[in-house]
């Protein structure tokens, strides 16, 4: 879901402010940096698009387009083995989605866009911000409730990722990755029979989905049944069962039962 909004957040609305170059030629700058980023070719994009921003400072449609640039450009250095050129270039694409926030009269799916670049370059204030933001602003859109449910768990914070994830199963109530979030929650905080009937609903949804399954795993262990957590386990795929994570969840089961026994 990360990527998501970077395609999707579109505003054409702004500011009302003293334009430097034509509603044609910005629109026409925009479509040509499209193109260049549909095939791949960010370079040419971000040339294109460094010079509108320069040329239209207060557009937010500018400012959209160049961070989306920036974003193509960030992952093509990524993927030629620059990887902190790339990181330096999604930096730059965050301050260009922050300005399009700031100037656009609709910025919720921009919101959510910042927030999401700013949660991948691990600036969690800012996504944080922009996540709330995105979820005050974009009202049947369940993504930012959800990511910031993600943030606190990630942190221990139960109390706190429980109230957002349940703001975003309001929205989407049949999430399956909302309810395995919320089951595992539920299990840290003791609950552990509500947990098993969520975790069981969400992998109905999605039976064949081994992030599921694996946090099926998590909540069954947390319950008191390591035994039918294992057998959760072993039945994953073999490149999952090779991960650090699963192989540490294998070894908590295995604790559990042979202080057991």
């Amino acid at each position: 879901m990360l990527i998501v909004a970077f395609a999707t957040a579109c505003s054409n609305t702004e500011t009302p402010q003293s334009q430097q170059i034509t509603v044609d030629q910005r629109e026409s700058a925009i479509d040509s940096a499209m193109q260049h980023l549909q095939a791949n070719r960010s370079m040419e994009a971000l040339a294109i698009t460094s010079t509108l921003v320069a040329r239209d400072p207060d557009s937010a449609e500018s400012q959209e387009i160049h961070a989306l640039a920036l974003i193509s450009e960030g992952w093509r250095h990524e993927n030629i083995g620059n990887p902190d050129v790339g990181t330096e270039k999604w930096t730059e694409a965050l301050d260009a989605y922050i300005l399009a926030c700031n100037q656009s009269t609709t910025p919720g799916l921009l919101q959510l866009s910042t927030a999401q670049l700013a949660h991948m370059v691990g600036e969690i204030p800012t996504a944080k911000k922009y996540y709330e933001l995105a979820h005050d602003n974009v009202f049947n859109d369940a993504r930012a409730s959800f990511f910031l449910a993600q943030i606190d768990l990630l942190n221990s914070e139960w109390e706190p990722a429980k109230r957002w994830i349940k703001q975003s199963l309001k929205r989407s109530p049949n999430e399956p990755f909302a309810l395995l979030s919320l089951a595992l929650i539920e299990a840290e905080l003791g609950n552990t029979s509500v947990a098993l009937e969520l975790a069981t609903q969400g992998c109905l949804i999605l039976p064949d989905e081994p992030n599921l399954r694996f946090i099926q795993a998590r909540v069954v262990r947390l319950a008191g049944n390591p035994v039918q957590a294992l057998e959760i386990l072993i039945a994953l795929p073999k490149n999952m069962l090779e991960t650090s994570m699963c192989k540490e969840e294998i070894d908590s089961c295995m604790t559990l039962i042979e202080e057991r026994n």
